[in-house]
This record gives C-alpha cells, structure tokens and sequence, in this order.
C-alpha cells in the first residue's frame, strides 16, 4: 500500500477513535427569523446602502450605450425570444429574467466588463434585475433608462407612448397624508445565519418569482376600495403638487434607512412603491422585497396617470417623443428559455 495513504488512514482512524471514538455531528440551527432579517440589513448597510445611495437609480442612456458598443461591455436583453428575434441592440445577448442571475454565476465572469446594461421593452424590468444585481455586489451593472423603447421608435409606439395617460390628474390630492407609526420590521424564514447567503437565496427567489406578479396598473390602484399602503417615491415638493389620493411620501435615498422611516411600512399591507417613471420605484420594491416586505411597483409610474401634468409642471421624466433615439438594430433568433442551453447570440467584445 501506498506510504502517503497508509498515514493518511492512520491519521483519520486517530480523530475516529479520539474522546470516546465518536465524531460529533454538529447541526445547523436556523436562526430566528428576526435576527435573519438584522443579519441581512446589516450587510446591505455596510456595503454601500445602495438604495439610499447616490448612485441609485442605476441607469445609462440609450445614446451612452450605442457610443460604447465597440467597448468591453455586455448588453442583456431580457425580452421574450420572439421580440429579440425580430429587432436587438447589436451584439446583445438574450437571456430570460428568471435567468439572469444563474447566468451571471455560472456563464460569465461579470467583473470582466467595464459595464453591463440590462435591457426590457420600458426599462422596468432592468430596473428591478439591476438593483437586486447591485445589492449582490455587481456594480458595474446598468438599467437602459426607458428601456428598449428609447432605443427603438416600434417598441416605443406599442409601450411608452401607448401607456401614457392622464386618465386620473383631476382626482389628485394635494394634502399630505401621515405615516404609519414606527413598528417592527419584517421576520425572514431561512437556513442560512449569514447576510450574503441570505441575501443571495432571497435574490434567487425574486428572480424565479418573475417580474410582472409585482406590479400594479394605475387603473388597479385608482380602484375604489383597495387597501393598498401607497408610497409616493418623489421629493416633498412635487408630492404637494398632487399625488395620488391616501398616498405617503418618502423621501428618495434617505428615508428607507432602517435608523429613519423604513419601520414605517406597514407587514399587513401590500405596499405599493411609485416614482414617475416606474423605474426608480423598481429599484425601491427590489430592496423591499429582499427585506421580506410585500411591495409592488406602479408600472409606467406618474406617466401612465398624470402625464400632462408632469409636461405642465414640468417636473422632468415625462416619456416624450424625444426620448427615443431610434437607433440601428440587428435581428436573429433568440437565445433558448433553458439556461443550460442559453447561448451568446453575439459574441459580446471584451470581457476576460
């Protein structure tokens, strides 16, 4: 018999027999769900408090985007296969959203890319998929403000333009409305003690949860006797310029800390996050729901309820037609729903 593996069987016999010749089985406890949640907020807050942050809402425009193309950057676009097959930006690579995070463990190495944009029809999407990224330490990444909409004049005219309304600017109100008392923050069920792994099995489940069961329409949330705590994710200023009715105002990047208004929001209530575009209030309802909250998001944001009030007021982010770029695409067949069978349709440039 090998000498090598003679001692090493001598030495493992050593530790079975040691103290009695029982090799104890240490389990595993869970911890309690409200330390679980402490545990995780901790880690968010010590590495970086993206959502209170300056660099949140982490977006790059579609003119910035087509500058780089030549340059060591990956765009994904996570459009169904049918709608990349028929137009993309060039050289992206069609990845779906339940996806992307498996893609990004296990097909690339993300830190090889100066920047990394993520892509759906009105920027949503991305936007959510990028603060959850961003959570998990990949800050190179990057929503596509107004999303492929900005990029192509056809997808702009079935989304954007078509989502825009002012269905509802005579019903707003200008009074404040107050916040909940402070009250106890949300109990996170999970087996793992440490804040990244939590942080990284709550990621996994809000992708494989998708995207759209977490939105809301306007015409939902104007609807007369829902019971919906409503966040109004604008500066003070504009929210006194007419908000939607019952609606509570936080103050972008500064309330949502857990040492100011965060134990505000209520645990028996689902709490719905808007902004103007529906993009920054993405960005927010990621971080709620990493934190256990029930939150959803108003898709097309203020655009799709108050549109000519924004243009009247001027309060910025108002979709027009000058937002769309209308770029040159490129067409071919998608990527596969499987990730194991996920392909780059485009062989992106750069990376290691």
């Amino acid at each position: 018999m090998d000498i090598r593996r003679t001692i090493s069987l001598f030495i493992l016999a050593s530790l079975l027999t040691a103290c009695g010749g029982a090799v104890e089985q240490k389990s595993v406890t869970a911890v309690a769900p409200e330390v679980a949640f402490d545990s995780l907020i901790t880690y968010m807050e010590r590495s970086g408090d993206f959502i209170n942050s300056p660099q949140v809402p982490a977006m790059i425009s579609a003119s910035a985007v087509y500058n780089k193309l030549d340059s060591n950057i990956l765009v994904i676009d996570m459009r169904s296969a049918s709608e990349f097959a028929k137009a993309h930006i060039p050289n992206s690579i069609n990845v779906p959203f339940t996806q992307v995070l498996n893609y990004f463990e296990g097909k690339i190495n993300p830190s090889c890319f100066d920047a990394i944009v993520m892509v759906c029809n009105a920027g949503q999407t991305a936007s959510y998929t990028t603060s959850i990224l961003r959570f998990l330490g990949y800050d190179n990444v990057f929503a596509l403000k107004w999303g492929f909409s900005s990029w192509h004049k056809e997808t702009a005219q079935t989304r954007w333009l078509a989502r825009r309304s002012s269905k509802y600017s005579e019903v707003l109100q200008r009074e404040a409305n107050r916040k909940n008392p402070a009250g106890e923050f949300p109990k996170i069920e999970t087996a793992e003690r440490y804040g990244f792994a939590i942080l990284r099995e709550r990621a996994h489940k809000l992708f494989a949860d998708g995207f759209s069961p977490i939105t809301l329409t306007a015409d939902t949330l104007f609807e007369s006797g829902q019971n919906f705590y409503i966040a109004n994710y604008w500066p003070e200023p504009l929210y006194n310029k007419g908000h939607i009715p019952g609606a509570i105002q936080y103050q972008p990047k500064k309330s949502l800390k857990r040492t100011e208004q965060l134990n505000t929001l209520p645990l028996d209530k689902t709490i719905v996050v808007y902004c103007f575009t529906g993009q920054h209030s993405a960005f927010v309802t990621a971080y709620l729901r990493l934190l256990g909250y029930d939150a959803r998001t108003l898709v097309y944001g203020a655009n799709s309820f108050m549109h000519s009030v924004m243009v009247k007021e001027n309060t910025g982010n108002a979709f027009t037609e000058k937002e769309i770029y209308d770029l040159p695409v490129t067409s071919g067949s998608g990527a596969p729903q499987d990730l194991e069978k996920v392909e780059v349709v485009a062989v992106p440039r750069g990376g290691c």
